[in-house]
């Protein structure tokens, strides 16, 4: 199997979606399957192994292929109708923690594009008194998301809401904090990317027409009206425009803007706290 996809994926890549294959296949974890070198495949393992090998070949994702992502140590559904969780949001659900996982009063929060419901699950699983609340455009997306929730044992609301729709916005309620990591990929940037990203996961959670900063102004605005006094608006980001999302918060009277860098040492996720809505 590797010889036949050495010329689809770097060596490092390819260890890791055959190791991940082959896991998700047998149960077993990579050091157990070292111990089980001599376990044979039946013919059923065999036939879906081949049926991989097609889709892998078509840079198909190894999530989509298995059905299952995991994020900060929870097994999630994945399926064409979300985006992949990423370890980058994984970083930006820890940040949220370490800032207020020990408030000790419960925290009204509100995940805005919730696709497969990695966030909003993850920040109730480790804010157990916190109440979350998730929204997003695609339906299809929102029932990956309620299935993650059953699964996992989490309470999360989830609603339908087109968060650039302002009147829909609206019947929203004031949320402690707000979370968000929202499509900003343009046109020009598609051309860039992997095919393993543009031609299988959801353009909708993605690419943006022309404003890669629609999502994030449109955010912000709607936090005038819906974030509590003294609450905490978390944006996930490009590096690329980093420093105009952390403006756009500073110019909507954020009193405190903080970037902060990823494991790759790239600019990934911004903080705004405390909006003075006396400005407003």
């Amino acid at each position: 199997m590797r010889k036949e996809l050495e010329g689809y994926y770097p060596s490092a890549e390819l260890r890791g979606i055959i190791n991940g294959l082959f896991s998700h296949l047998t149960g077993f974890t990579t050091g157990q399957m070292v111990l089980e070198k001599e376990r044979r495949l039946t013919e059923s393992e065999i036939h879906f192994l081949q049926l991989c090998l097609k889709r892998l070949k078509n840079h198909e994702p190894l999530q989509y292929i298995t059905g299952t992502a995991y994020f900060h140590g929870l097994e999630f559904k994945v399926s064409p109708a979300v985006l992949i969780p990423r370890p980058e949001t994984e970083e930006l659900v820890e940040w949220i923690v370490q800032q207020h996982g020990k408030a000790g009063e419960p925290l009204s929060i509100l995940d805005i594009g919730t696709g497969s419901g990695c966030i909003a699950i993850s920040l109730k699983a480790k804010i157990p008194e916190a109440v979350l609340f998730a929204i997003d455009v695609s339906e299809k997306a929102m029932a990956v998301a309620r299935e993650n929730a059953h699964e996992l044992g989490t309470e999360v609301f989830f609603e339908s809401v087109d968060i650039l729709d302002a009147e829909a916005r609206s019947a929203l309620l004031k949320f402690d904090l707000i979370v968000s990591n929202p499509p900003y990929v343009t046109p020009a940037d598609r051309e860039k990317m992997l095919p393993n990203v543009t031609d299988h996961e959801p353009a909708l959670a993605l690419f943006v027409e022309e404003d890669p900063l629609i999502f994030y102004k449109e955010i912000i605005a709607f936090s005038e009206d819906h974030l509590a006094e003294g609450g905490s608006l978390y944006f996930e980001c490009n590096e690329s425009n980093a420093t105009e999302v952390a403006g756009l918060l500073k110019r909507a009277c954020f009193k405190h803007v903080e970037v902060r860098k990823d494991m790759q040492d790239k600019d990934r996720m911004i903080l705004g706290n405390e909006l003075l809505k006396e400005f407003f």
